[in-house]
């Protein structure tokens, strides 16, 4: 609830409550009591995390751009690793050793944060993508890249060798032993994940009528099957096959696929706060106190030394502006998989007796910490002043009727950014047939409102049949969007309880009036109605109340208002202007309008 009032993102608030009923504090919470059991319960919270991620990545997305997207995760991953791991060994005074773990924790970044502060600051399209895709991405990659530093670390710890770099030289055949046993754990994680989400996707379309009640029980089963067969070929090779078999299912249209997407993010919200109240409460705050100033400065230089080096070096020959780039370089905070994955080494090396993996684990705690606050507070600011802010206002229509395309195309005329989102999978194919953007997802859940990327200056008009969908998808919005400007389309009959919702919530009613909606939809079916656009004297707005002077069958839609250059869907309260242009629906022509209609200039439209 913090998290959503503030617009932070909610790992801030279970670290400090994790670290306030850990045993530095209050002593509420001991996770050192689970013994070996704590890193088991770490290791499938993950894996969840990482499912959950897959099952939202979007192929057509990711790909559109790819190239930045590969290089981000790869040789990004490997300037992110050695910058961290030099500036912890020379400014935090670590062993080479330690550096490089540390080094190889902050490679990934992850949705977790990414997500809620692009929802906290909305930027351009383009930049949002390559933030969440290099994400969800990055994250497997980093977890084994971190695991594979570890196990080289682990390697020359027992063999006391000296040499090269880390103190390996003379064991560069130990050592590519270890880079193929890493490259393996890829190959098991990937063809197991392939398989594992291709059959679970096959099971569901096949014996859908059999497990209809439960496929979102199903796929988790499913998911934590994937990962244990990994884990057992090759340890850590779950975390690849988690998230591979969720890409694999999220992109293959299984039914039910929203309402268990909407159960994985709720599933994914209580692993999370398990997760980071575990791993803060178990966090030694000594161990970042012994850091001092030296462990911020590592952070910063991490942040606004690595990041933007990475960010220029790799996007050289992209299309991306200068000041792009920069906002880029500006975001990357850490997140779970970070937190996670240095708690497990933390346990790992403490029990081979090698010092340093608590020390690590404090420095990427507090690297999450700023990364998080730094950027969530600063980052909707820092898109203004490099003006990479999408300033573009769309409107998003919940419903893809018969009515929702004829406005949509109505305003499209305007030059609006418009989106159809509906459930109905038939509808958003008719839509796309028309030309119009459609979404097929849940406008009552924030996954399915995310993807037609609404934010708060934008509008959102509900015009499904369900007056209590309508009235509940403005609130959703409003809540965890913050987008104000809202209305809701009410039906003639519409029930007290939702009259009563759309009064306590403070829903204005589309287009002024309630409307009789299956009357208003088989004349559209059938074309008898026209649709002509006036431009408003002020003599007209003063001579009367021109919302109640339209008849139930003239509909006001929307207003364009040239003075500010700006497009208005028309709702209960609406101040009109003269000089306004009102585009009205007239569901009977054939009959006559009120004297104030009839004096009015009138130009018929095709829409």
């Amino acid at each position: 609830m913090l998290s959503i009032r503030t617009g932070f993102p909610s790992i801030v608030f279970f670290l400090i409550f994790g670290v306030l009923v850990g045993p530095e504090f209050l002593s509420l919470v001991h996770p050192s009591e689970f013994g070996e059991g704590l890193e088991i319960i770490i290791k499938l919270c993950v894996a969840i995390v990482l499912f959950e991620a897959g099952l939202n990545l979007n192929k057509e997305e990711a790909l559109s751009h790819g190239n930045i997207i590969l290089l981000l995760i790869t040789v990004g991953g490997l300037i992110t690793m050695i910058g961290g791991a030099a500036f912890a060994h020379y400014v935090a005074d670590l062993s080479w050793e330690m550096a490089f773990v540390y080094g190889s924790l902050v490679i990934v970044t992850g949705p977790t944060v990414v997500q809620p502060l692009l929802r906290r600051f909305k930027v351009k399209p383009n930049l949002k993508h390559i933030l969440e895709y290099e994400g969800v991405l990055i994250d497997p990659i980093g977890a084994l890249i971190a695991i594979f530093v570890v196990e080289v670390v682990l390697f020359e710890s027992s063999h006391a060798a000296t040499g090269l770099v880390l103190g390996f030289g003379g064991h560069i055949t130990e050592i590519g032993r270890v880079v193929l046993l890493v490259a393996y754990k890829f190959v098991v994680g990937g063809v197991l994940g392939f398989l594992g989400g291709y059959i679970a996707a096959f099971s569901v379309k096949r014996f859908y009528i059999y497990m209809e009640d439960f496929v979102d029980l199903f796929m988790l089963a499913s998911a934590l099957a994937v990962y244990g067969f990994a884990e057992m070929l090759a340890p850590e090779a779950g975390l690849v096959a988690a998230i591979v078999s969720g890409a694999i299912i999220g992109n293959l249209n299984i039914p039910e696929e929203e309402e268990m997407k909407k159960f994985k993010g709720k599933l994914t919200i209580l692993v999370i706060s398990l997760l980071f109240i575990f791993l803060a409460a178990s966090l030694e705050l000594d161990y970042i106190k012994d850091l001092g100033i030296y462990g911020l400065l590592v952070v910063f230089c991490l942040l606004f030394i690595v990041r933007p080096v990475e960010i220029f070096l790799l996007c050289l020959r992209s299309s991306l502006s200068v000041r792009e780039k920069l906002f880029l370089s500006f975001v990357s905070p850490r997140g779970i998989i970070a937190a996670s994955i240095a708690s497990i080494i933390a346990l790992e090396l403490q029990q081979h007796d090698v010092q340093g993996g608590n020390t690590v684990q404090g420095l990427v705690f507090l690297t999450i910490a700023i990364s998080v606050l730094l950027q969530g507070g600063a980052g909707g600011f820092v898109s203004r002043v490099l003006g990479v802010n999408d300033k573009r206002n769309k409107v998003v229509i919940v419903g893809a009727n018969n009515l929702s395309r004829l406005l949509a195309r109505l305003l499209e005329r305007t030059g609006k950014d418009v989106r159809l989102i509906d459930t109905n999978r038939r509808l958003v194919e008719i839509s796309k047939s028309e030309g119009l953007r459609a979404i097929e997802g849940n406008s009552l859940t924030v996954d399915g409102l995310e993807k037609t990327e609404i934010s708060s200056p934008d509008t959102l008009i509900s015009l499904t049949t369900s007056d209590h969908v309508n009235v509940l998808a403005c609130r959703l919005v409003r809540i965890d969007f913050k987008v104000n400007s809202v209305c809701a389309l009410i039906n003639r009959m519409a029930s007290p309880s939702d009259i009563e919702d759309m009064q306590r919530f403070r829903v204005p009613l589309a287009f002024g009036k309630k409307i009789d909606v299956m009357d208003l939809y088989s004349r559209i079916t059938e074309q008898k109605y026209v649709v002509f656009r006036s431009r408003l004297t002020k003599e007209t707005i003063n001579k009367m109340d021109f919302d109640k002077s339209l008849t139930e069958r003239l509909i006001p839609l929307i207003v364009e208002r040239e003075r500010t250059d700006e497009v208005f869907v028309c709702h209960e309260g609406f101040n009109l202007e003269a000089g306004d242009i009102i585009s009205i629906l007239d569901m009977d022509p054939l009959f006559s309008s009120p004297e104030v209609v009839r004096k009015m200039e009138k130009e018929l439209i095709e829409v």
